[in-house]
């Protein structure tokens, strides 16, 4: 550290503009351009060189700064702030980074992130800090939009502890927004970003300087008011926050700036009617948002408010906070030392993607204007395009995981399914809003709501639940398993493999004909047959009869090389899919190809046989849960691939049901005959069964 210090305290004048800050001799491989996989380079005075640090990509930028991510010779991960000399002309520029570096270096708290250290060149000014793997608040609220009240007190009660440490060492942050607090990767919280930070020498000292972001600043900041401000702008900003979380936008956001700032002078806000809000969190809300500084609590008491206290708030992150891939290995690793895994509070939106997989998408996929745009601004989540249906079942609900399990359901060794840029623990299964226009924009992020099931849907799906249910309530003796067999047809259509990019576009899959799909995140479906090169497209079509609203899939058939200019893009995403699925199984660039199971079909389809070219079969609708992912064919099929590598395959307009075991093999039999078949076979159609009780009766899964 000593070797990068004389960078900021010149002897000379500790005010000099950064163009007479002292430099390094000029670097042998001249001035960095950041590109990924190239190196930089940090020499102290004497211009030795003292690290090297492989660049990574770019984190993110600023109005005057930067943020890479690096990796350093011993292979450790961190962000690097640039900031370009040039920025720092001005003594009152310079002055200010010194003042950011001062600060930030001397935080030392679990909750703050680590400034491990600082060096210039001739040209930048670097910032070495401690890389968070999860993204920052303001991103994760994007998709989740509003937070159960366990994760909120887990994010409130570590932002206190942080504050209530920056203030007994004479700091006030001054810009504490969802923007600036980051999550490591157990989702705990670290805040950064002390650009606008201000120390206190005396007590009782007041700054005057106008500085915040606009939905956070504080009213006697706006008004600078005679007295200045302190520790408690940063109360007020925390009770923006605690807002935010639990109803989903700030509570003085309108289009302009200029009227959010007359609310706030104001104290105007209010809590939406149709969001249930406790009782405790307004409360503490209306202590926090006060135009009197005096009248705020301060962090002790907001520390011991009856908000954070009640209910008991979790010891660690829930489980709903992190992606799916992160949550199921939490899980697994519980089930391996013997505990139940954590049930999630609420259900949880998807965090959007990281980029490891954007790079590799097409140009035209890559364009801005296919881009997943941010959730609308509403006050609450309702019925739209993409919606999903909530949380997977938790350990308790579903008697698979609670009970004895054979050697064939281990649990704990099922793979980590779809990856960083997962999607929600559940699929498609709510009722979308009427969309009749094949652009609709096929990247919104799905939003979560208690599904809403059709008629119809809803009537197959009882049918399928009845027919299990009398199956497996019917007598061991009811079938012969012999004459059962030979009378049964195998499934005609299945899924074969997966990935899943519903974090930003939607599900890509492969059918057992060769087909590629995709289920797209507006609800919009996509299937191709390669060798015809003929494809089917469904927009969703939702519309009132009789007082009762219908969906339908409203089909346009078309040849890839003659497409719909109005479906290019939806076109070019397909086409991306289907080189991905091809490739080896695992992970790549992000996102896992998945098996659905081990079984290999003995013959391909031919082009002649139903369904390959015209008519053709695709996934109507899909989900996630802790155990299995499912889908729903259009041809009524119900399929589950368990994580086990265990497979069923429902076709109850055939009441038959086809069981691939772990090694592969698959048998087709009767649903009549399943109880005196196979118990493994039961125990998954009973699993099935309470997930279609579930989506039936509208309840979270």
């Amino acid at each position: 550290m000593a070797a990068a210090q004389y960078m900021y305290r010149p002897a000379t004048n500790a005010g000099m503009p950064a163009s007479r800050l002292p430099s390094p001799r000029g670097l042998p491989g001249g001035k960095p351009d950041f590109r990924e996989g190239s190196s930089l380079e940090e020499r102290d005075k004497t211009g030795r060189r003292v690290a090297t640090y492989r660049v990574g990509r770019l984190l993110g930028r600023g109005g005057f700064a930067k943020c890479y991510e690096v990796t350093d010779e011993a292979g450790a991960v961190w962000a690097v702030k640039v900031i370009d000399k040039a920025s720092l002309q001005k003594n009152k520029m310079y002055a200010k980074m010194q003042t950011e570096i001062s600060i930030h270096r001397r935080m030392k708290h679990k909750n703050i992130i680590d400034f491990r250290r600082t060096f210039s060149d001739d040209w930048n000014v670097y910032i070495i800090l401690e890389k968070c793997d999860n993204q920052t608040l303001m991103e994760v609220s994007k998709t989740r939009r509003r937070f159960s009240v366990a994760e909120t007190q887990w994010i409130m009660q570590q932002s206190v502890s942080a504050l209530e440490y920056m203030h007994r060492n004479n700091v006030i942050h001054r810009d504490l927004k969802l923007g600036n607090m980051m999550m490591d990767r157990d989702m705990n919280v670290k805040i950064g970003d002390f650009g606008l930070a201000a120390e206190l020498h005396f007590d009782g000292e007041r700054k005057r300087t106008i500085c915040g972001t606009p939905n956070y600043i504080a009213p006697e900041i706006l008004q600078n008011a005679a007295g200045g401000h302190s520790y408690e702008v940063d109360v007020w900003s925390l009770g923006v926050i605690l807002y935010t979380l639990i109803v989903g936008e700030p509570p003085f956001q309108t289009a302009d700036v200029k009227t959010t700032y007359s609310r706030i002078k104001q104290c105007r806000y209010s809590f939406p009617a149709h969001i249930e809000i406790p009782d405790s969190a307004r409360f503490l809300i209306q202590r926090m948002l006060q135009s009197d500084p005096a009248k705020r609590p301060s962090l002790a008491a907001v520390r011991d408010d009856a908000f954070l206290r009640i209910p008991t708030p979790p010891t660690s992150a829930p489980l709903s906070l992190f992606s799916d891939s992160q949550r199921r290995a939490r899980e697994r690793a519980q089930l391996a030392a013997g505990a139940a895994p954590a049930a999630p509070a609420v259900p949880r939106m998807p965090l959007q993607p990281q980029s490891d997989n954007y790079n590799n998408l097409p140009t035209q996929a890559k364009d801005p204007r296919y881009a997943a745009p941010a959730p609308q601004q509403q006050l609450a989540p309702k019925t739209a395009r993409g919606e999903r249906s909530p949380q997977r079942a938790s350990a308790g609900e579903v008697p698979l995981t609670a009970r004895p399990r054979s050697s064939s359901l281990p649990v704990s060794n099922r793979p980590s399914q779809p990856t960083r840029s997962s999607s929600a623990a559940a699929g498609n299964w709510a009722d979308p809003q009427r969309n009749v226009n094949p652009t609709a924009n096929a990247s919104s992020p799905p939003r979560v709501s208690h599904p809403r099931l059709e008629e119809d849907d809803r009537r197959h799906l009882a049918d399928a639940r009845d027919q299990l249910h009398q199956s497996l309530m019917a007598p061991a003796t009811s079938a012969p398993a012999s004459s059962a067999q030979a009378t049964v047809a195998p499934p005609a259509v299945w899924v074969t493999d997966y990935a899943d990019f519903s974090g930003k576009y939607g599900l890509s899959y492969r059918l057992s004909t060769g087909h590629t799909g995709v289920h797209y995140n507006d609800s919009t479906k996509m299937v191709w047959e390669p060798i015809s090169n003929k494809a089917e497209y469904y927009a969703r079509v939702k519309e009132t009869v009789n007082g009762v609203v219908h969906a339908t899939d409203e089909l346009t058939p078309f040849a890839m090389d003659t497409a719909p200019e109005s479906l290019n893009k939806k076109v070019t995403l397909i086409k991306y899919f289907k080189s991905y699925l091809s490739r080896s199984r695992g992970r790549r660039d992000g996102v896992e190809v998945v098996a659905c199971s081990p079984f290999a079909a003995p013959a391909s389809a031919l082009l002649t046989d139903p369904h390959m070219t015209s008519d053709m079969i695709y996934v109507k609708r899909w989900m996630i849960t802790q155990q299995a992912v499912i889908f729903r064919l259009s041809n009524k099929t119900i399929q589950v691939c368990f994580f086990d590598k265990t497979e069923v395959i429902l076709m109850s307009e055939q009441r038959t049901v086809a069981f691939t075991d772990p090694s592969g093999r698959r048998r087709t039999m009767p649903l009549s005959a399943v109880s005196s078949q196979s118990e493994d076979v039961a125990q998954r159609l009973k699993y099935t069964k309470d997930i279609l009780c579930k989506l039936i009766s509208n309840k979270e899964i």
